[in-house]
């Protein structure tokens, strides 16, 4: 927890910093005078490994955001962290993000909106366990691994709250999903909290599932977060990409060969590997956008999600305050 309010701390450092400098330029204006959403000016979407965001490779390899009128670069970063430090920094548009890690970024002041929900978690997100470990009370004295900070670390976290114990009853470790995978599947831990494909690709080697998102439906919404300026000076590219989205869900859902082609070359994995990790997720279209976007009293509503997320994450101390207003970063304007 040290180590994370430490990251945190020199989140802000830096934060501070830019601001100073007169805040770091976007790369919608930085060096380019070509309009955003050309082929000489892009826009830049970060995406990390995770079965939901893959697809947006089906939409790029098969032409949906030129037919949308609208160039996107794909920046891909095998580390999850790594995309939202250069997010936070204007290096990136837009940034898939789950949207439990949209809450500290809101808190240090970040300019960002959320437009879109790309999936949720339904068993794609999972604590991994050596044998011999039947329950969560199993895990006391164990060593577990992931990356701190991320939706991964909460979700272990309200595993722990939810079975009467803390991170204080575990060994935690911190890897990045990437190293705790090989590390579980060496022996070096007893557990890991991964998600996919690593999920996939460590339990073919070793271990089994004691408890997954199968379980907390609709914990784990992942979203497309867009810099703000973008969405002021350019809302008809958002409204581009966020249409070259659903078109690319129709065809995700069809199972169109070449989009799914384009996946699978994108993310350099068989057809066979991504369907298989592909179940673990609820791709989202228009219609479960718009509901998603509404109000409601559980976590298929994103603003609920977002509130009990600030709360859980307080009551952790991942973040030292809730923001006021969690839904201000909520725009249903591109989804309808």
């Amino acid at each position: 927890m040290k180590k994370y309010i430490h990251l945190l701390l020199i989140s802000l450092i830096a934060l501070f910093l830019l601001t100073a400098c007169g805040g770091a330029s976007s790369s919608s204006t930085a060096n380019n005078s070509s309009p955003k959403g050309t082929k000489d000016n892009p826009f830049v979407l970060g995406v990390s490994p995770m079965a939901g965001w893959y697809a947006w490779y089906g939409v790029d390899g098969t032409g949906i955001f030129e037919k949308n009128g609208v160039y996107v670069d794909i920046q891909f970063f095998s580390v999850y962290s790594d995309s939202l430090t250069a997010f936070y920094s204007g290096k990136l548009d837009g940034i898939c993000i789950a949207a439990s890690d949209t809450i500290s970024p809101l808190n240090e002041g970040v300019d960002f909106q959320v437009v879109l929900v790309n999936d949720n978690s339904a068993g794609a997100d999972a604590l991994v366990v050596q044998d011999g470990i039947n329950s969560i009370a199993d895990l006391k004295g164990k060593t577990v691994a992931t990356e701190v900070g991320t939706l991964e670390h909460m979700f272990l976290l309200k595993i722990l709250s939810d079975n009467s114990m803390t991170v204080n009853d575990i060994n935690f470790t911190n890897m990045t999903i990437n190293d705790a995978g090989p590390a579980f599947i060496a022996g070096s831990v007893d557990a890991a909290v991964l998600w996919e494909p690593t999920l996939s690709t460590t339990l073919k080697s070793k271990g089994t599932v004691l408890y997954s998102t199968k379980s907390e439906p609709g914990l784990i919404p992942d979203t497309l977060a867009v810099n703000s300026s973008i969405i002021k000076n350019n809302p008809d590219i958002v409204q581009a990409v966020v249409n070259s989205w659903f078109d690319g869900v129709e065809k995700l859902y069809a199972r169109d060969d070449d989009f799914i082609q384009a996946i699978c070359d994108g993310a350099e994995l068989t057809k066979e590997d991504y369907l298989g990790i592909l179940d673990g997720v609820a791709i989202f279209d228009k219609k479960m956008n718009q509901t998603t976007f509404q109000d409601g009293t559980d976590f298929t509503s994103l603003k609920y999600c977002l509130e009990q997320s600030a709360d859980f994450l307080l009551s952790t101390n991942m973040v030292n305050k809730k923001p006021e207003d969690t839904s201000i970063i909520l725009n249903d304007t591109f989804i309808k």
